[in-house]
């Protein structure tokens, strides 16, 4: 365990390094953070850190910058989230739930809003669509051959196709059947709409059946790819690191890689409240520069899918904590008074 002093200035250090991403010097952190101890002293002091490898020296004759055991140690012991307002967090509610209806839209606000609160890149891993539950069933006639099926699904998913049919139905006969086949299939999720259910589908509504049908297996055949919903590169690019061209090159590199990081949110929604995983922490070599600060979202307490922030490992991760479990927090919210 660390004594005091080197707690002291290993804070210093991150804190410093977080704001200024430029190597620390024992000069500046006697004269900016009035520790009561000489240069030298804390010169040797940070010696002994690195020796134990809380902190770093990138270059020769070059202040020290944190490593990821730094950084974890100030994640796990020093951090004190920002605390964030009630009257905010109403703020960021009515914002997103009053404007959005759908899944989809407030998925994509949510990250929207949250790159804005990092300065990083907020991502979103959207749920599968074989867990989601049919809510109604709409018929819409456009001429003689050809009608849109609309699927309503809870959570607030939409999905529609235009379906050519051999018979001619009237727009009272299509209301008819809408209410039937909602009757039959309300409250049943993708997943479990089994042969029998399928069979009675068919004998029952004949082209309008089968079409539908064929709606629901595109949708199942696509439901093991997680659907990945990100914002922020350009507010990232921002972040200094990002000047190194190649760098750069890389970050690009991983935001096309979407099932990487839906992975790699999926699994560290595995467990409750935020996680954050620094730098080498992360198991695939594409992420070894970067934190990940996640937590879940849900609908009445049923965890649905993830939410988090990708950024440098000199992130504000004070900041980034609370904003992302803010987010969790206002997403649940909106999803659960959006499928009542």
């Amino acid at each position: 365990m660390l004594d005091e002093r080197k707690i002291l200035i290993l804070q210093a250090v991150v804190h410093d390094y977080i704001q200024s991403a430029e190597p620390v010097g024992s000069r500046t952190i006697a004269r900016r953070y009035n520790l009561g101890i000489s240069p030298a002293t804390i010169r040797n002091e940070m010696s002994d850190l690195e020796e134990i490898g809380y902190i770093v020296q990138p270059h020769v004759s070059a202040g020290r910058i944190p490593s990821d055991k730094g950084y974890r140690f100030y994640v796990d012991v020093l951090m004190k989230p920002e605390r964030i307002s009630e009257e905010f967090r109403r703020q960021i509610y009515r914002q997103l739930a009053s404007k959005y209806r759908e899944v989809e839209q407030l998925l994509q606000e949510t990250t929207k809003i949250l790159s804005l609160l990092t300065n990083y890149i907020a991502l979103v891993v959207a749920p599968h669509v074989d867990a989601c539950v049919l809510k109604h069933i709409q018929l819409i006639p456009i001429d003689e051959s050809y009608i849109l099926v609309v699927l309503v699904m809870s959570p607030g998913f939409v999905h529609n196709k235009i379906i050519e049919v051999n018979t001619r139905y009237t727009m009272e006969e299509l209301v008819v059947i809408s209410t039937e086949l909602t009757k039959l299939l309300r409250g049943i999720a993708y997943r479990d709409i089994g042969v029998t259910l399928i069979k009675d589908i068919k004998d029952q509504f004949g082209d309008i059946g089968l079409a539908l049908l064929d709606l629901i297996s595109e949708e199942l055949a696509h439901s093991n790819l997680e659907q990945l919903y990100f914002h922020g590169t350009l507010q990232m690019f921002n972040q200094p690191e990002f000047k190194d061209v190649e760098k750069a090159k890389a970050l690009l590199e991983i935001l096309e890689a979407k099932e990487l990081l839906a992975d790699l949110l999926t699994e560290l929604g595995k467990n409750s409240g935020v996680q954050v995983r620094i730098g080498q922490e992360n198991p695939h070599s594409a992420m070894q520069e970067y934190s990940l600060v996640t937590s879940t979202y849900g609908i009445g307490g049923e965890v649905i899918g993830s939410i988090g922030v990708i950024g440098p490992t000199r992130m504000e991760y004070a900041k980034v904590f609370s904003s992302v479990e803010l987010m969790a927090n206002i997403l649940s919210q909106a999803l659960t008074e959006l499928v009542k």
